[in-house]
């Protein structure tokens, strides 16, 4: 997917300076710098979620390991 950024035109001038001298470039920096926070973003949702089972599971009434809820089940007239 292809974004368009803006920023000062000194910043963008400083940081492909300092991506020739690292052998890269500004794209592949910007690149890097968005996969990393992809990262963090995915792995802070994993504790979040990991936090939220054991929040669940502590509580008396637990769900067994596996079970997903099921909308028609539950609204069912038995």
């Amino acid at each position: 997917m292809n974004i368009t950024l803006s920023a000062p035109p000194e910043t963008i001038r400083l940081v492909r300076e300092w991506a020739k001298r690292e052998n890269t470039s500004l794209n592949q920096f910007i690149r890097d710098r968005l996969e990393e926070k992809a990262r963090e973003v995915e792995e802070e949702r994993k504790r979040e979620s990991e936090d939220f089972r054991a929040f669940l599971h502590s509580l008396h009434g637990h769900a067994p390991e596996g079970w997903k809820f099921d909308r028609e089940e539950a609204n069912s007239r038995r």
